[in-house]
């Protein structure tokens, strides 16, 4: 557990609640301490506070979610609807408002290793993808089918190699048309396609959102692609002996 907190009173409070409830706990008073802190310890989850003095704590949680190695719950005094939004929509698995009681912290942070540990086993799962077919077909030999959208939309994710791809592309590519303002339709269908892997045993955070990004697929090494079998060939008959 690490907490990302500028004010001392503040994080020696959070991080005596959490001492209590038996959990280790280390202390970042900046977004650079949090990074080092971060490959350092490896924490499970990050609770991470938006004003911090050396950079937007959007940024740090933005750059944490593209790792998807962690937990990440934002823990500020802006209850803005916007802030939260840009929060989760970033990859914050959670969004509370200070001051937060010692029991509800607790447990909020237990939601997210929960998610985690569904997430370690997802880790260990393999999607098959046959985009000739357009379906998936995960460990119980179950199908489920794509639509050409989805289909589109996955195999430029995978092609990516995780890094970020932009909506626009996204629709250009899976719709088939530039976005228009104040556009959804690719977040939608993000949803949908999150949704399809789900039913394969896949975690919800295969998909990142990855702000100014895009979308970007978290762990690429979960798909395996089946190849189209080559046409059958003939063989060819000798010519009669003469």
């Amino acid at each position: 557990m690490l907490i990302v907190e500028d004010i001392p009173t503040i994080a020696a409070s959070m991080q005596a609640m959490l001492l209590q409830a038996g959990m280790d706990v280390g202390l970042a008073v900046s977004g650079a301490e949090a990074v080092e802190h971060k490959r350092s310890f490896q924490p499970e989850v990050i609770l991470v506070d938006l004003d911090l003095p050396d950079m937007n704590g959007i940024s740090l949680v933005e750059r944490f979610a593209g790792e998807g190695d962690c937990g990440l719950i934002v823990v500020t005094a802006n209850d803005h609807a916007a802030a939260r939004v840009a929060g989760l929509e970033t990859g914050a698995d959670d969004y509370i408002v200070k001051p937060v009681p010692a029991r509800e912290l607790t447990a909020r942070i237990r939601a997210v290793h929960r998610r985690l540990s569904k997430s370690a086993e997802a880790r260990q799962l393999r999607i098959f993808v046959d985009f000739t077919q357009r379906c998936l077909t995960g460990p119980t030999g179950t199908r489920t089918l794509l639509t050409e959208a989805e289909s589109a939309a996955l195999e430029t994710l995978l092609d990516a190699a995780g890094t970020g791809v932009s909506r626009d592309w996204l629709s250009r590519v899976a719709l088939k048309r530039p976005p228009h303002a104040d556009d959804r339709a690719v977040d939608q269908l993000m949803m949908k396609l999150r949704r399809k892997l789900a039913e394969q045993g896949a975690s919800e955070r295969t998909i990142l959102s990855a702000r100014r990004q895009g979308y970007m697929i978290a762990d690429p090494s979960l798909f395996r692609m089946i190849s189209p079998e080559p046409p059958a060939t003939e063989e060819a008959t000798p010519p009669d002996s003469v």
